[in-house]
C-alpha cells in the first residue's frame, strides 16, 4: 500500500475515502525517488505516471485519469468538477485545472487531491445535504486569500449543509519562518494572536498555517469538533514519508492528499 487513510473515512465509513500518499522506500540522494504522482515539478514522466497507476490500483480505480490533480499556483481559484468537466477531453480538462488550487466534486469513484511539500492540504466532506468533497491547497498566499473559506462557501452554494474538514501533514510553526511583511499581512487579515510568533533567539517571525486555516474553517461555521488537524510537520518528519521543499528543495516529489466519494 502506498497510502495512509485519514480521519474522515473512519468517521463516515463506506461513504468517503480520504488518504495521504507515503513516499516509502527511496534514495536520499534523489529528491524525486519514492512515491510521487506529481507531474509538474521536474520528475520523469515514467516515474510519476507509474506511481499514478499504482495509486489507482490501491484505490480500486480502473482508470488513472480518474485521479484528478490541478496544477497549483498558490492562488485561490477553485474548479467545480461537474458533468460539464466530465464532457471535456483530456486537453480541455488540463486547461481548466491549470492555475487551480482547489477542486470540488459530487462525482463518485473519482479521487481529487492536491500535491504538497510543506503547504497545507485541506480536505472537505459535506455529510449533510448534497454529497460533495473538496481538496484545497493552502500555502501562505492561499491562506491569506481565504481559499479554504471560499471552498466552504462554494460547497454551501452547491447544497452542502454540514461539512467536516481535515488539515493534513504540512510545515509546523517552528519550521515556517517568514519575513516581517508576511507576518504583517497575516495580522492585517485578522490572523494574528497565537498564529504569529517570534523566535526568541533569531527574532524572526513564524506562522502557524495549520492554525490559521483551522481558524478560517471555524469562522465559516464548521463545528470545531469536525475539524481534524493532523499536526505532523512535513519538514522535520522523521519517517521520511513526506516530501518537504524546505528540507530537500523545490525540485522534488510531492505528497498527494486526496479524497473520494464512494
Amino acid at each position: 500500500m502506498n497510502i495512509e487513510h485519514g480521519p474522515l473515512c473512519r468517521l463516515f465509513p463506506g461513504k468517503v475515502l480520504d488518504f495521504t500518499t507515503l513516499r516509502g522506500s527511496h534514495d536520499a540522494s534523489d529528491p524525486y525517488s519514492g512515491f510521487s504522482v506529481c507531474g509538474y515539478t521536474g520528475d520523469r514522466a515514467e516515474h510519476y505516471l507509474g506511481c499514478r497507476a499504482a495509486l489507482a490500483a490501491d484505490l480500486g480505480i480502473n482508470d488513472p485519469q480518474a485521479i484528478i490533480q490541478p496544477r497549483q499556483v498558490h492562488g485561490d481559484k477553485i474548479a467545480m468538477l461537474d458533468d460539464a468537466f466530465r464532457t471535456l477531453d483530456l486537453q480541455g480538462q488540463e486547461k481548466l485545472l491549470d492555475g487551480t488550487d482547489g477542486t470540488i466534486t459530487a462525482r463518485r469513484q473519482v479521487a481529487i487531491g492536491i500535491n504538497t511539500a510543506d503547504c497545507v492540504p485541506i480536505l472537505l466532506y459535506s455529510y449533510q445535504g448534497t454529497q460533495l468533497v473538496a481538496a484545497i491547497h493552502a500555502g501562505w498566499r492561499g491562506t491569506l486569500a481565504g481559499i479554504a473559506a471560499k471552498a466552504v462557501r462554494q460547497m454551501v452554494q452547491a447544497g452542502a449543509r454540514k461539512i467536516a474538514a481535515y488539515i493534513g501533514v504540512s510545515i509546523c510553526r517552528q519550521c515556517f519562518e517568514v519575513g516581517d511583511e508576511v507576518a504583517e499581512a497575516f495580522a492585517s487579515a485578522g490572523l494574528g494572536g497565537e498564529i504569529i510568533s517570534r523566535n526568541k533567539v533569531t527574532g524572526k517571525a513564524h506562522i502557524d498555517l495549520q492554525a490559521a486555516n483551522r481558524h478560517q474553517l471555524a469562522g465559516c461555521g464548521i463545528a470545531p469538533e469536525m475539524i481534524f488537524t493532523d499536526g505532523r510537520c512535513s519538514r522535520h518528519d522523521a519517517s521520511g514519508n513526506y516530501f518537504s521543499a524546505r528540507r530537500i528543495g523545490v525540485h522534488s516529489g510531492r505528497t498527494f492528499t486526496g479524497i473520494m466519494l464512494l
